[in-house]
């Protein structure tokens, strides 16, 4: 198993040979054409900086499936209609599991609260109307993409007897998702072996998120954790052995 950051929240997962791309916003320095074919997309909501505006070059190029909140497979539907098939399209709403080549996958709920900042940022920047809530995060063979969120407890209680090696979190602490802070109080209640941060890279210019990936090794370092923080350059693959995974 491995997982490749993409930058911003864009995650590729392989696991037995299964390539699975969560939140694909996929721009410099990464060239999407030349990134491995996938063949299941998530989604965790419809913000613009996840993806959602992508689908159909994808499904062109890898002729891939879809997944993310039922609402946004319904205007992925309508907007897509005569370019992406419906049968493309899977929906899976908080707590359901779906199950694709073998591998189940099961939806997280997140909590996403945007202020009136973030949802000017969201009406300048957007050009779509994709609906950004509910937003999920996604558990599969102990990996764990928290999409956007802040602290809640109600991702440790939807975790509870999944066992987490890896988990994906924000941690750039603005515009709706967690600080270092609340990222390494997830990772711990869901007992998390490693963390991966996201969503701390400026969207655009002037944009910026508060925190960088440093100050959550800095976090942990103060704290003294056993969590294993691993920050990864764009294009970086973190291998996930046997071992490390149980």
């Amino acid at each position: 198993m491995s997982l490749s950051y993409l930058g911003h929240s864009a995650v590729r997962f392989n696991v037995s040979g299964v390539n699975v791309y969560v939140d694909p916003y996929l721009k410099d320095p990464v060239d999407w054409t030349k990134l491995p074919k996938g063949d299941l997309v998530l989604f965790s909501h419809g913000h613009f900086d996840h993806g959602v505006l992508m689908a159909f070059k994808l499904y062109e190029a890898w002729n891939c499936k879809f997944a993310g909140p039922r609402v946004l497979m319904r205007w992925m539907a309508r907007k897509y209609r005569k370019r992406i098939p419906n049968e493309a399209l899977i929906s899976i709403d908080h707590h359901e599991t779906i199950s694709f080549n073998s591998i189940n996958i099961r939806a997280i709920p997140a909590h996403h609260p945007v202020n009136r900042l973030g949802k000017t940022i969201l009406h300048l920047h957007a050009r779509t109307r994709a609906p950004g809530k509910p937003v999920n995060g996604y558990y599969f063979e102990g990996f764990y993409h928290a999409g956007d969120t802040i602290y809640t407890q109600t991702i440790r209680d939807s975790l509870k007897g999944f066992p987490v090696h890896t988990a994906c979190l924000p941690i750039g602490g603005k515009y709706g998702v967690a600080s270092p802070d609340e990222a390494l109080k997830i990772a711990e209640e869901i007992g998390a072996k490693r963390v991966v941060p996201l969503h701390f890279q400026a969207l655009v210019e002037r944009v910026p998120f508060r925190y960088q990936s440093s100050d959550l090794v800095k976090h942990a370092k103060a704290t003294g954790t056993s969590i294993e923080i691993c920050p990864l350059a764009i294009g970086e693959v973190l291998e996930i052995t046997a071992k490390a995974s149980g």
